[in-house]
């Protein structure tokens, strides 16, 4: 089970401790049972038999609520390293995957598979100890008698054997369930972020619950529902077959090997000593089956990442923003492939292709975890961590450097296409980016900002051509407000002195200071109109104050008033300033702002 080789991996030693301890309770528990009996039985009783009790409580009591308490820790370290690990799996993943994943899949697994999987984890250090107490008294069912213990060896391995056959499929079915609660939360996710259309369209909202939100739901509660029912039939085959072997020993084998009472005895006081371990465990098993699929899941979408281009390995040296900057795009092009990733994962042991732009051949750990491909990375694309790795077909693991890429057309690869497009942006220069919807305007965007990496050219700032190398680097030298930007009601990462009354003057400046006030670097309230808050986003990047200014459509939501304001003195000030500035608009009537105007045409630039 992967939740068990999991906790072994994080700590040996503590795995260890844990073990020695549940041996040392099962031990204890033993001995505690032929103490029981040897009180019961009708034979003189050994001498200090109440001290002997009592010594054998107080180790089990030592040892059992040491090693829970060891298991609980461990349990727990595990659970905060899981969510560290896929946090940092989240910030560290290209923006091209996460795009792809989902939303709805990602707060699916930060949330659904890591409450599974927390209580698969705190069930652990009971079940540890019903295991130590089982093993124990089948220890002293050998002692006391062979030929019961092995009957009811067999008859405990023939129920393991059906009761697995029964979860094998179960843990399939669970499995199944957790791919639908990623189409249920897109749902809820859908629910109310379209509440006011679905509202006003009775159809559509009818339409919408009964073959989507409704639908997932009970596609959900009846493969619940199944799953829980098998693994009912097969707990109660269980006890059926419990029950029949203790009716075997009791009326048949204790007659035909005329097995004294003495034994017959310690076979009573060992079955009743092992209902409530036995209960126990068999309680805990769909929690534990429910946990390794969530860490299934959890692991497929760490390991996806690990075998995209994790820029959390990205070299950082600290270097001084530039003063200016001149942008150059030459021969850039990008693919973006739009195709969701496939919901369901292949069959086990199926595995999945090497990532596309990442090194062929190299599956790794992630070789029997399905993940999407990378978006904007076809076979052939460039690898942000400088692996230069370029798939040339089957058998060929060429390395190829990053500068002799050239932008390919594998057979039957489909999407968007971006260029190759060759522009320069200039500092003290005001650039518009123009063109139809779904013509390339935000993708561009991206790729200026070094978001998107482009599949073929090259991109620089003031001359240095941007790698793997200065890519971190390159990215902190540009502000964007984007169209689907995020306010943090914290401004985090602005560690100067004053910076209260940076935005105070801000808030002025924008209008907002009526709405919005801020202290100790926390703003009161980001819940207002959607153009207000792109006034807070702006101001945001105002306060970070670099070279390089995106801006995706920021006036679109403006008031004439504020757009005025937006492009006749903000944008003129940023200008002044030396500032490069790009500004994605359909405002024609500021065209003259434009020191160069762009304008894209299905992902090429217009003559």
């Amino acid at each position: 089970m992967q939740l068990l080789r999991f906790l072994a991996a994080l700590s040996p030693a503590r795995i260890a401790a844990v073990v020695a301890a549940g041996l040392i309770c099962g031990a204890a528990n033993t001995y505690l049972v032929t103490l029981i009996n040897a009180v019961v039985s009708p034979r003189p009783q050994p001498d200090h038999l109440l001290l002997r009790f009592g010594a054998t409580g107080a180790v089990i009591l030592v040892t059992g609520v040491l090693s829970q308490v060891l298991l609980i820790r461990l349990s727990q370290d595990a659970i905060y390293k899981l969510r560290a690990d896929l946090s940092t799996g989240v910030v560290s993943a290209p923006l091209e995957h996460l795009e792809r994943l989902g939303t709805h899949r990602l707060i699916a697994t930060l949330t659904e598979d890591v409450r599974s999987l927390s209580q698969a984890v705190t069930a652990i250090p009971s079940i540890c100890v019903d295991v130590a107490t089982i093993i124990g008294c089948f220890v002293f069912l050998a002692i006391v008698s062979g030929p019961i213990f092995a009957v009811t060896v067999g008859g405990t391995l023939v129920g393991i054997a059906c009761v697995e056959l029964v979860l094998k499929r179960v843990r399939g079915i669970y499995r199944e369930a957790r791919e639908h609660e990623d189409a249920l939360l897109r749902s809820f996710q859908a629910v109310t972020l379209g509440i006011k259309e679905l509202k006003l369209h009775r159809g559509r909202r009818r339409d919408f619950m009964d073959r989507h939100l409704l639908g997932s739901a009970k596609v959900l509660r009846e493969q619940n529902t199944s799953a829980g029912s098998k693994f009912s039939y097969a707990q109660g085959f269980g006890q059926a077959l419990q029950l029949a072997t203790m009716a075997l020993i009791l009326f048949v084998i204790a007659a035909a090997l005329n097995l004294p009472r003495d034994t017959m005895v310690g076979y009573v006081l060992v079955t009743t000593f092992l209902a409530m371990p036995m209960q126990n465990f068999m309680h805990r098993i769909p929690d534990l089956l429910r946990g390794d699929v969530a860490l299934a899941k959890i692991r497929m979408m760490n390991l996806s990442m690990e075998t995209m281009h994790n820029e959390e390995l990205l070299p950082y040296v600290e270097r001084a923003a530039v003063g200016e900057a001149k942008l150059e795009l030459a021969g850039v092009s990008y693919v973006y492939r739009a195709e969701a990733p496939s919901m369901m994962p292949p069959p086990p042991g199926g595995g999945h292709p090497p990532h596309p732009g990442g090194r062929p051949g190299h599956r790794g750990p992630a070789g029997n975890h399905p993940h999407p491909p990378h978006p904007g990375a076809a076979p052939g694309g460039p690898d942000v961590n400088g692996k230069n790795w370029v798939d040339h077909g089957a058998g060929d693991h060429r390395p190829v450097p990053l500068a002799t890429l050239e932008l390919a057309d594998p057979a039957g690869e489909s999407g968007f296409r971006l260029g190759p497009i060759d522009l320069v942006f200039e500092p003290g220069q005001i650039s518009f980016i123009v063109g139809g919807n779904g013509s390339g305007k935000s993708t561009l965007a991206k790729l200026i900002t070094g978001l998107y990496v482009p599949r073929a050219g090259s991109l620089s700032l003031n001359g240095e051509r941007i790698d793997h190398d200065n890519i971190e680097w390159f990215r902190q030298n540009s502000s964007a407000v984007f169209t689907d930007f995020h306010l943090f009601e914290d401004y985090l990462g602005f560690d100067r002195p004053g910076i209260d009354a940076e935005v105070r003057r801000y808030l002025v400046e924008l209008q907002l200071d009526h709405k919005v006030t801020v202290r100790d670097g926390r703003l009161s309230t980001v819940d207002l109109s959607q153009g207000q808050r792109k006034r807070l986003a702006l101001l945001t990047a105002l306060l970070e104050d670099r070279q390089i200014y995106v801006f995706d459509e920021w006036a679109a939501d403006q008031d004439p008033r504020f757009r005025e304001v937006f492009y006749r003195e903000i944008l003129t000030d940023l200008k002044r300033r030396g500032k490069t500035v790009i500004v994605i608009t359909h405002d024609d009537r500021y065209f003259d702002l434009a020191d160069q105007l762009v304008k894209l045409d299905f992902g090429m630039v217009a003559a």
